[in-house]
């Protein structure tokens, strides 16, 4: 196995995976854009060092990200030759475990997405099964356990050599600050092969879940359980933390695991709402409120920026939300969050026209009466107040904003739903 895992013809399809997924380099100092030429010269040796079992991995770099609910999650960056090793023992063993999988896990699978999870969900609740029991698993990646894994990937990797790489792989060392501390538990966050490995492992409970008959839905480590009851709900939670803890050696959150409805359950940023007897999908109030913060932090008038650059940085991030959350019913959404945007503009408008006179000069240019402009381009009230009032209003007008390259939220709601065929209420 690891010979074909090794194979040239492997190796490149994993290399193009590496390439696609860019990313910054490791511990060595490699980028992505290096490894075609490295391996050019060194494929061979390095082949070589993996067969005969001399090769090993590089400490991953451990990098922090801010985490939106607060605190941080620690991402393991391998550097990018234990990537494309990784990556090819990927591409090899995925087939190997796809077909077995549950149909009701999406996450990092070819053909599935978040999309499928949140429609499933919707379907269950939609068949009366409106409690829904939240599970958190506690740093997951941070927290497998490597016997664990191992014994489940034994149940179908018969090849020593390649279970020896992958064991050596998890044991690899993080550098923090220079310093290298083993791993004694856990796989990297971050890294190409990880992904497989949380979802085999986390198959053992996706199969616990369907022999006992539950409908669920899982993306990675994010599990929702949907049944009829609440009493259900609560020995559901129970039951399957016990077997979590003691058969798959996992640690749940006990603090943030819950029975919730459906109108206060979150799945992958999505919630839900009844109408006319039926539910359907809505973006979560903290996702929401993620985007407005994310929205002011680029529009703030004081940032540095002018308007075009301002606008020009708000495209990638509306393209990117508005297409991720595009499945959920969200015109007064999109709409209000194009009223935040528009307004903090003008403010911005209004601290780059600076003096009096120019303020005067800005509306008199726009169209606005001269009186007016007279009496609002003196005006001392604040850069709120004048963002809302109604001289900004009819001058600095969504037309205006269209015409300097804002494309908002709504706009490319509509065009992606029409598209879609997915209606806007």
């Amino acid at each position: 196995m690891l010979e074909a895992i090794m194979n040239r013809r492997n190796v490149e399809r994993a290399l193009l995976q590496v390439e696609s997924n860019k990313g910054v380099g490791g511990v060595d100092g490699m980028q992505t854009d290096e490894l075609r030429d490295y391996l050019s010269t060194h494929y061979q040796r390095i082949r070589t060092e993996v067969l005969t079992g001399s090769y090993k991995p590089s400490p991953v770099k451990q990098v922090e990200i801010p985490k939106p609910q607060g605190g941080v999650r620690i991402l393991g960056i391998p550097v990018v030759l234990d990537r494309l090793i990784q990556q090819s023992i990927q591409v090899w063993l995925s087939p190997f475990y796809e077909p077995d999988f549950s149909e009701f896990s999406y996450g990092f699978r070819p053909g599935r997405n978040a999309h499928q999870a949140v429609q499933q969900a919707a379907a269950f609740l939609n068949e009366g099964k409106t409690h829904v029991v939240e599970l958190d698993l506690e740093k997951f990646f941070d927290r497998v356990n490597h016997d664990k894994l191992m014994s489940l990937l034994m149940g179908k990797v018969k090849d020593a050599p390649t279970l020896r790489l992958i064991r050596s792989y998890l044991r690899s060392g993080i550098m923090e600050g220079g310093v290298v501390s083993q791993r004694v538990k856990g796989t990297p966050q971050g890294s190409p092969l990880s992904p497989l490995l949380s979802n085999i492992l986390l198959d053992e409970l996706d199969k616990e879940l369907s022999r006992r008959g539950l409908s669920f839905v899982r993306y990675a480590d994010d599990c929702s359980i949907y049944v009829k009851s609440e009493k259900s709900a609560h020995r559901v939670l129970a039951s399957i933390t016990r077997y979590l803890e003691k058969d798959l050696k996992l640690q749940v959150n006990r603090e943030k695991s819950k029975v919730s409805h459906p109108t206060d359950s979150i799945l992958l940023g999505f919630s839900f709402y009844q109408s006319e007897g039926k539910w359907l999908i809505c973006i979560a109030k903290k996702s929401i409120d993620r985007i407005r913060e994310k929205s002011k932090a680029i529009t703030k008038r004081n940032n540095g920026s002018n308007t075009g650059q301002k606008i020009l940085k708000m495209v990638p991030l509306i393209q990117g939300w508005v297409n991720y959350f595009s499945i959920a019913k969200a015109k007064p959404v999109m709409q209000s969050l194009d009223g935040l945007v528009r307004v903090r503009l003008r403010m911005g408008l209004w601290k780059e026209w600076k003096t009096c006179r120019t303020r005067v000069s800005k509306l008199l240019k726009l169209g606005a009466e001269k009186h007016k402009s007279y009496q609002w381009g003196n005006s001392s009230l604040g850069y709120c107040r004048i963002a809302h009032s109604p001289i900004l209003s009819t001058t600095l007008t969504n037309a205006y904003f269209t015409r300097q390259g804002y494309t908002g939220f709504y706009d490319t709601y509509s065009r992606l739903t029409k598209e879609t065929q997915i209606p806007l209420f």
